[in-house]
């Protein structure tokens, strides 16, 4: 019998998580079954159970995989980031892009999940641990300029953290269904615009 390879484990593994997240969103969460899970990856019940024992550990698996990583993709892409603002500002165009050109799938997956919360712990527990991470990436961003005299001393890095998290899964909500109005490049100047004024102009006043 030949022997799976590692990769092959782990191809078959993303198709399956590819399979959940169409149906999860096609379907919502509640609705979305295992078979029509297996049926739309080409696996049978069995194999899928293998890989995933129950829908919960698919929806917190895309939960941590597809939408959970979002911190480490910034450490990485904002490392060489010259000071605070910088890596800040790369945050905010790094999510921007992230809207334009990648599928709205991935805003979907959100919202289906943000739905399921209300009812099902787990996912709830999911989310919060996205939002958390979230949080303490860009909290240190804001001490970092703190820190090094770049944005006001009595600016409050968890909550306006806080606010940047929330802002930007509102807008992914939004443009994952097409909401009129929303035109998230015009939104990267305007949200820059504040944070200037709120974190750099307002210390350059107090001096």
């Amino acid at each position: 019998m030949p022997k799976v390879t590692a990769q092959h484990k782990e191809t078959r593994r993303q198709s399956i998580l590819d399979a959940a997240q169409a149906v999860f969103v096609e379907k919502g969460y509640q609705l979305a079954t295992i078979d029509e899970v297996a049926a739309r990856s080409g696996l049978s019940v069995g194999a899928l159970y293998r890989y995933f024992p129950t829908k919960s550990d698919m929806m917190l698996t895309l939960l941590e995989e597809r939408l959970g990583r979002t911190p480490e993709l910034f450490r990485r892409l904002t490392m060489h980031a010259e000071g605070a603002w910088q890596r800040l500002s790369l945050c905010v165009d790094l999510f921007v892009m992230a809207l334009r050109v990648r599928h709205p799938g991935t805003g979907r997956l959100l919202l289906v999940a943000w739905g399921e919360a209300l009812q099902d712990r787990t996912v709830r527990i999911g989310l919060q641990q996205r939002f958390s991470d979230l949080l303490g990436y860009m909290k240190s961003v804001v001490e970092e300029g703190i820190a090094s005299g770049e944005f006001r001393s009595d600016a409050d890095p968890a909550a306006l953290a806080a606010l940047l998290v929330s802002l930007a899964d509102g807008v992914t909500l939004s443009w994952s269904i097409a909401t009129p109005g929303v035109d998230v490049r015009r939104m990267r100047g305007t949200v820059l615009g504040m944070l200037r004024a709120y974190l750099i102009s307002s210390r350059v006043g107090e001096e």
